[in-house]
């Protein structure tokens, strides 16, 4: 690095010493510098050696700069779908405009007509939804939503590939506001880890985020600092409803969610169970915070796999684990383990991702009567149910776990992390990283002959 510093340094005062004209200067004198920094950020430090600052800043107006409010930008039911929904000021429907990074001035942008209704929390706005279709693969748009004068900046968003080959990121609890006096910290952190996110994993088809988003549901200011963030304008989001999320229609006004069924249903009929697919992959979003209705899950996801029957992995997503590793929590885990332990076999779920304890549990396999196989990694075509629980993503609160027979690890964290699952027809590698120095925290692949 420093040898081509130097042979760059010189051709430098070579050409100053020559003499250029006054239009090469000026040309020269606007090109960005690119420093020795820079250079080295190009190529990501070796695992475990990176810092906060590896990753280079994503940013762009923030949705506050206009009279528009709250934009979440969550899964379509496909990959061809994406979902935006946004508060406006104004009761006339919005409108998204949607198109391909050539186009200019939006000439030809297609337009996406929003469904309106007031929000019920937060007094003269109205809550906008519409669905984007249609999307290509590996393509970069740019849209803009609102109506009339009232519309938000414009950002980008860039579609993967549409392959049964692919990756999503996944974090456990972001829970901004745990302390309530620590909220620019815990957004700073969750800043800097989507940036990592964004770095690491720019091809990545979604990141779910396993409940609990704010730590009081009705907490405007934590809402803006979880949605407030560049690169959740341009990254579709999966959230699963937490504990900390109920309370009231907050959660449900904030995002728009695929295939949402009357199922699983804890505040309003508008935050029940969900799915979405994804290469060869199928996605359940379980809403696991109302007790009474913890037998109808099974009923969703019987659903959701007939309508999906070449489904090659079945994936499951739940705020409350089964398998947690916080001792105040285990009697809560054991209570609705029966549910998960029958719809997990009866329907061959293969990975079950959950969050809620601020620790890091990985199980082995699980059978049904709740005995479990232990296997090494790769394991091949194995029998039972992987249960993987995240810690934090923003540093909210971290716990230590207890014990467990069925934990092949069980970890406090002291810092943020990041799970990435890569999948193939034929594989399921589960990786998570220590969201600041980059290192390995865990790795796990299942393989299917």
């Amino acid at each position: 690095m420093k040898k081509r510093l130097i042979v760059l340094s010189a051709l430098l005062t070579v050409v100053l010493l020559s003499g250029c004209s006054e239009k090469t200067d000026k040309k020269e004198e606007n090109q960005p510098v690119q420093s020795e920094a820079e250079e080295v950020a190009e190529e990501p430090p070796a695992p475990g050696e990176e810092n906060w600052g590896t990753a280079p800043e994503y940013s762009v107006p923030m949705i506050t700069t206009t009279p528009i409010r709250s934009l979440s930008v969550t899964v379509g039911s496909t990959e061809e779908e994406v979902i935006l929904t946004w508060y406006s000021p104004s009761e006339e429907a919005g409108q998204v405009l949607w198109k391909t990074a050539d186009d200019e001035n939006f000439e030809k942008a297609d337009v996406y007509s929003a469904s309106v209704a007031a929000s019920e929390v937060t007094s003269g706005y109205y809550i906008n939804r519409a669905t984007v279709t249609g999307l290509l693969p590996e393509t970069e748009y740019q849209y803009q939503v609102g109506s009339g004068e009232q519309v938000s900046p414009v950002y980008s968003y860039t579609t993967p590939t549409f392959t049964d080959s692919f990756r999503f990121t996944a974090v456990g609890d972001a829970q901004i506001g745990k302390p309530v006096e620590e909220v620019d910290k815990q957004k700073n952190n969750w800043h800097r880890l989507l940036n990592k996110v964004r770095y690491h994993f720019p091809d990545t088809s979604f990141l779910v985020s396993l409940g609990d988003q704010v730590n009081d549901f009705d907490d405007g200011e934590q809402y803006n600092a979880f949605l407030n963030q560049g690169v959740l304008y341009s990254l579709s989001l999966a959230p699963v409803k937490g504990n900390h999320d109920v309370g009231g229609p907050q959660y449900s006004e904030h995002f728009t969610l695929p295939n949402q069924s009357s199922l699983g249903t804890c505040d309003d009929d508008g935050d029940g169970d969900y799915w979405f697919t994804r290469g060869c992959a199928l996605f359940m979003v379980l809403d696991t915070m109302d007790t009474a209705k913890w037998g109808e899950h099974e009923e969703f996801i019987a659903s959701a796999v007939e309508a999906n029957p070449d489904a090659v992995w079945r994936i499951v997503f739940s705020h409350f684990s089964p398998y947690n590793g916080y001792e105040s929590y285990l009697e809560n885990a054991q209570n609705i383990r029966t549910y998960f332990l029958q719809f997990a076999s009866e329907y061959d779920i293969d990975l079950v991702m959950c969050g809620h304890d601020h620790a890091y549990v990985r199980t082995y396999f699980i059978q049904e009567d709740g005995s479990f196989q232990k296997y090494e990694s790769p394991a091949v075509d194995p029998e039972g149910t992987m249960y993987l629980t995240l810690s934090s993503s923003s540093g909210s609160l971290y716990r230590r776990p207890v014990d467990q027979e069925e934990a092949a690890v069980s970890k406090k964290r002291d810092t943020p992390e990041v799970t990435d699952v890569q999948i193939t027809p034929n594989s399921l590698r589960v990786s998570t990283y220590n969201a600041e120095t980059w290192e390995p925290t865990d790795e796990f692949e299942i393989q299917k002959q």
